[in-house]
């Protein structure tokens, strides 16, 4: 019963993390060598490819088989004059992940001399990774670490799913450290200086993000080839994109120890701010892959969301008011032979804004990664 049990749930993985692969095989089992053991065993001996007809399933895991082929030909047909598979399942990488957050408000109707911008210092984080079909292992190494021999409180995750019709993604990170000041009102430094002030430990977020876009012109257009590394794009290929989103954010900006004549700049200012605000959003943008000489893919993808904010800005109160949001990313994507490079840049913001006040905030990340398949 156990070994049946743990039979079943090997073939379900298989089958659900398999990417869209056609097996081209039009012999017979009985034109073809016999394969030797069990159905797991047979499976390696053709390189997991599911639908060779030497393979003697057991019925339930034959059934899983069957679910999976009617899925994938409904969620990842392609055309393939425009998009085709790699023809690997397995693949490796390494990658630089860098990333900041980047914050700008307003007290009054938007009035410059109450402008305040500050940033989180760059943390950088270093990458391998093993990929068979749609899953992975990896480890990745704190880069700030090894430079300052400073530990770091930060985190974070990606988890990604991608087919030809849509695209889903969980986000979540976690930042608590030194934030730096380039403007402070209309404060000016001493000798017309330009303004910098570090604010040790000023800076703690939380955030919790989760969003699924389907795509219109999902025949020609492949998401995967420009962040995934599993398709090829063959011809150029746009698409309006549609979805929804749910974010969660937590903002303490700790502003205690700022110089008495520094304060004096925004006096309406709390030396301690805590944001928190929780959005529900309808997604629409447009997304370009760009087949450039060389095997060289450029992309574009911009989506802007609005739907509702529930917001709570420390001795403001509670606000129900209009979520305004931004998600935009670019990639150029190398390929050559099993080799592949990328560099992606990524922008995801948010906005609060009431009539006395106006609060920004925005992740930007960059990631540059070579890998190959094999």
């Amino acid at each position: 019963m156990i070994r049946r049990i743990v039979n079943t749930i090997i073939i379900s993985v298989i089958a659900l993390a398999a990417k869209a692969q056609t097996d081209s095989i039009v012999a017979t089992a009985d034109t073809l060598p016999p394969l030797s053991g069990n159905w797991i065993q047979q499976l390696m001996q053709v390189n997991y490819r599911i639908n060779d007809p030497r393979i003697r399933y057991p019925k339930f895991a034959n059934f899983c088989r069957k679910v999976y082929n009617w899925g994938d030909h409904t969620f990842n047909t392609y055309d393939p004059n425009y998009v085709v598979g790699t023809g690997k399942n397995w693949k490796t990488y390494i990658k630089s992940y860098n990333w900041l957050q980047t914050y700008a408000y307003l007290f009054g109707m938007f009035n410059h001399d109450n402008a305040i911008r500050l940033h989180t210092k760059m943390n950088s984080d270093l990458g391998v990774s093993l990929n068979f079909m749609a899953v992975s292992i990896g480890y990745t190494w704190n880069v700030n670490r090894w430079m300052s021999n400073v530990r770091d409180d930060r985190s974070s995750f990606n988890f990604a799913f991608t087919c030809s019709l849509f695209s889903a993604e969980l986000m979540t990170w976690r930042s608590r450290g030194d934030g730096y000041l380039t403007k402070f009102g209309n404060y000016q430094a001493p000798g017309n200086q330009k303004f910098s002030f570090l604010l040790p430990g000023g800076v703690d977020q939380s955030a919790f993000n989760i969003n699924a876009y389907y795509f219109f012109n999902n025949k020609k257009y492949s998401q995967s080839a420009a962040y995934h590394y599993s398709k090829y794009q063959k011809r150029s290929a746009g698409t309006w994109l549609i979805g929804l989103s749910f974010n969660q954010q937590k903002i303490n900006i700790d502003f205690s120890s700022l110089p008495e004549d520094v304060r004096l700049a925004v006096p309406e200012l709390p030396l301690k701010n805590h944001y928190e605000y929780q959005d529900y959003n309808l997604m629409g943008g447009y997304a370009y892959n760009c087949v450039m000489p060389h095997n060289w893919l450029y992309n574009i993808t911009v989506l802007p969301s609005f739907g509702y904010k529930r917001s709570h800005l420390v001795e403001k109160g509670t606000k129900e008011m209009l979520a305004a949001n931004m998600q935009m990313k670019m990639s150029m994507t190398y390929n050559h032979r099993a080799l592949f490079a990328s560099g992606i840049i990524r922008f995801d913001g948010g906005l609060i804004f009431k009539k006395d006040y106006a609060f920004f905030n925005a992740m930007e990340s960059v990631t540059i990664l070579v890998g190959m398949r094999f």
